[in-house]
């Protein structure tokens, strides 16, 4: 957090935002600002003046501050009429002498430097003489509030919607507002992140670095909120949002190529994994307990919900894992990876809806779960897991009738589970991915009984998959994509054998648009695919599974290992 705070502080100028954030953070302090800063006022040496207790020595002090922007430098303490010295000595001489009055006069002076930057070593001397000098004890006494300090000062009394300028406020607000309610749809941050990206045009390079720097600090600060409410899951699906917000941004505006904002998106991305990281192991503890997510306070009906939604967090925390070890080879990525998937497989086995998905969309999270299995070779765990589903599919129906609605709805899932409707048998794209994995893994058997099941319990079902066109990044990254782009085959026959369909999937595979085309392919990103998937419920994209097809291992399977 500190980091991420100095990097915004080092952004701002010197007139109306440094000076500004000052007023904020002493008052903060609870330290009264008496004058601030004013263009064409002589103010002898001082930017804002302030009234109020110190607290590193609980002492009542007139506070005087000199508000540089940027390292302070031998020019910038000597070298010109605005230089830092000559402030001080202004202060030191007149402003002391005329300025104050009454109590005022009295009272402690502390008079502090502060900048949003460092203090060069070339101008450590000179301080520290001219402050030994100047000091007189019990009467004035001087301080440097460069970058670090100020990142402190702002992350220990600051750390809240002050900070952000006053367009941001209002959203920032509501977002921390609402944090603690549950199932808060995060509306407000959503809206900041919009109007912050795409509300006008950032030209400048500066704007750029600025505007980013500054929506990574407030996920930051959700996620410094979210740990006080002990509620993560804001913070997670906030950090899904802004990701692939800024991934948009920066492909609408032709910006891969450009360091400086591949760097700060880098940092966002680095931020986003400590918070997924912190959110597994606030989750993983549940996972080893019989129906251990029931007792998060839901219904009977919300419950498979939930289980699902837990599946397809912690595959996308897995396949984070698998691919920082793929980028870096760093082995501490493996066994962080097979501790994720010792989670996942007790998750799924003891909690008995991870076999009753209540909607066809349900597989993205299937899906998500049975990536992070088949790279960490729990093949016989995945085998039971997807028998399973199909047979509990089928019985459901034939017993209850029951099916994977094809529609996200709640609404529609409620008016079925209390007998106000009956399911209606449209159309499943669950039964062709999860074919599709039987074919990965070699599952042959289960292949025989999930075709034998359809045809038995729900012939009239249309068998679907959804296959993504070169439209699809104009909205991947802010809506369910298959709404606006993509061709779905339907009315999918299934052959009798494993290998025929086998041989009708790489068959497809040489008509489909090539990954390498997608910008987060091409650039390394593969995660961000998935995490659109997760977050819009856009099918995921066939490609992720049927590499496995083409290539039977993945690059990194014969390091992982089960524990």
């Amino acid at each position: 957090m500190k980091l991420v705070v100095r990097e915004y502080l080092s952004m701002l100028k010197e007139t109306n935002e440094l000076d500004a954030l000052l007023g904020d953070l002493l008052l903060s302090m609870d330290i009264e600002p008496l004058t601030k800063a004013e263009k064409g006022v002589r103010q002898y040496g001082v930017d804002i003046s302030a009234l109020g207790i110190d607290p590193e020595d609980k002492v009542r002090k007139v506070f005087l501050l000199v508000v540089k922007q940027g390292n302070l430098s031998r020019d910038s303490w000597q070298g010109n009429p605005q230089a830092v010295q000559p402030s001080l000595e202004e202060i030191v001489d007149v402003y002391l002498n005329t300025m104050l009055e009454g109590e005022h006069k009295i009272l402690p002076k502390k008079i502090i430097v502060c900048c949003n930057g460092d203090m060069s070593q070339a101008v450590q001397p000179n301080w520290a003489g001219y402050t030994q000098r100047k000091t007189i004890a019990g009467k004035i006494e001087f301080d440097f509030w460069g970058a670090d300090r100020l990142a402190q000062l702002v992350e220990d009394y600051l750390l809240d919607e002050f900070l952000f300028p006053e367009s941001m406020q209002k959203s920032m607000r509501k977002t921390l507002a609402f944090l603690d309610v549950p199932d808060y749809d995060l509306t407000h941050f959503y809206r900041l992140v919009e109007e912050s990206l795409f509300s006008k045009p950032l030209i400048t390079p500066k704007e750029r670095l600025k505007t980013l720097r500054l929506l990574h600090l407030c996920l930051n600060v959700v996620f410094h909120y979210a740990l006080e409410a002990d509620n993560l899951k804001p913070a997670f699906v906030a950090s899904e949002r802004l990701t692939m917000r800024v991934w948009d941004w920066m492909r609408k505006n032709a910006l891969f190529d450009n360091k400086d904002v591949v760097g700060e998106f880098v940092k966002l991305y680095i931020s986003r994994k400590r918070i997924w990281d912190d959110y597994f192991l606030k989750i993983h503890p549940y996972c080893y307990l019989r129906d251990g997510l029931f007792g998060y306070g839901v219904e009977q009906i919300e419950y498979p919900l939930l289980v699902f939604e837990q599946i397809g967090i912690m595959g996308l925390i897995g396949f984070d894992q698998l691919n920082h070890y793929q980028l870096r080879r760093e082995k501490a990525s493996l066994r962080n990876l097979s501790f994720l998937a010792n989670a996942l497989v007790s998750l799924i086995q003891n909690n008995r809806a991870s076999r009753n998905p209540s909607f066809d969309g349900h597989i993205i999270d299937i899906c998500l779960g049975l990536f992070i299995l088949k790279s960490t070779k729990r093949k016989k765990e995945a085998h039971e897991w997807i028998e399973n589903i199909i047979l509990s599919c089928g019985w459901g129906y034939r017993l209850r009738k029951r099916f994977p609605l094809l529609s996200d709805s709640y609404d529609e899932l409620m008016d079925v589970e209390v007998g106000i409707s009956e399911t209606k048998l449209e159309a499943s794209t669950l039964f062709p991915t999860l074919f599709e994995w039987c074919v990965v893994f070699g599952f042959s058997d289960l292949y025989a009984l999930g075709v034998k099941t359809v045809q038995e319990a729900f012939p009239e079902v249309n068998m679907q998959v959804w296959y993504a066109d070169d439209q699809l990044e104009d909205s991947l990254y802010e809506k369910n994509a298959m709404m606006g782009s993509g061709a779905m085959r339907h009315s999918i026959k299934f052959p009798e054998s494993l290998e025929a369909y086998k041989e009708q999937i790489l068959e497809e595979l040489k008509n489909e648009e090539k990954p390498e085309k997608l910008t987060f392919i091409g650039s390394g990103f593969p995660l961000i695919g998935l995490i659109a998937s997760r977050h819009y419920r856009t099918p995921m994209l066939p490609f992720y599974w049927r590499k496995e097809i083409e290539d039977a291992n993945l690059p990194v399977s014969a390091d992982i290992v089960s524990t």
